[in-house]
């Protein structure tokens, strides 16, 4: 069995490469295309996702905090900043002020997916009590549209879905579920009860949860946003 302090680092070295914007530094080379003067809660809230899609986070973050001046409950831009604050996270406590946004967005009645996946995201990262949280966000997700992206981030789509929910499920200690999950985006024709499967890019594992989490970060690294 692996310790439940080596799955909780592992899942933070996993979720780096899984939300991909994840901890990124603000500021990306490319100017942003956007109006010069918003005036309204909507323009600022396009800038702000202009800002977001060439990866400057801080930016963003400054004119969704404008757009809800404008209008308190504009819950694009609540959801706008729980994405801001996942690109710009470096700890728990990050991802955490995230979860407050997207809980935020959804009360103000910004229920489109792309809340949910981000919340999801969110819990993942914040471990704990709200993995199994993520686990059931992204599965809502996943089963009203399958065929999830992420237009701000197109990278990030409904396989990320499935490796939140399978990352979630590993660090509980739930292997089979977890390769449940991962096997939905890439068959590893693994079985927990057949210890000649336990293998992962020619590399042999002494247990079906090394074998597995072995699965999930090859994935991470291939399919992740």
């Amino acid at each position: 069995m692996i310790s439940s302090n080596v799955r909780q680092i592992f899942l933070m070295i996993g979720l780096l490469a899984l939300v991909g914007l994840y901890g990124c530094s603000s500021g990306g080379d490319d100017t942003p295309v956007v109006p010069d003067a918003p005036d309204t809660a909507a323009e600022f809230s396009a800038r702000a996702w202009g800002y977001f899609e060439t990866e400057h986070y801080d930016n963003a973050l400054d004119d969704f905090a404008s757009a809800l001046v404008l209008d308190g409950g504009y819950g694009e831009a609540m959801a706008g900043q729980g994405w801001c604050r996942l690109a710009l996270a470096i700890s728990v406590s990050d991802a955490t002020s995230g979860i407050g946004n997207f809980d935020q967005a959804l009360a103000a009645g910004e229920n489109e997916s792309y809340v949910l996946a981000g919340l999801a995201a969110a819990q993942l990262a914040s471990g704990g009590d709200n993995l199994a949280l993520a686990i059931t966000n992204a599965g809502s997700v996943l089963s009203a549209d399958p065929g999830f992206v992420f237009e701000h981030q197109i990278s990030f789509d409904s396989k990320d879905l499935l490796l939140i929910r399978a990352f979630a499920y590993a660090v509980v200690g739930e292997y089979a579920l977890a390769l449940d999950q991962a096997d939905l985006i890439d068959d590893s024709e693994m079985d927990e009860n057949d210890s000649s499967t336990w293998s992962v890019a020619g590399i042999a594992y002494g247990s079906f949860s090394a074998a597995t989490l072995a699965h999930l970060h090859q994935l991470s690294e291939q399919y992740s946003g």
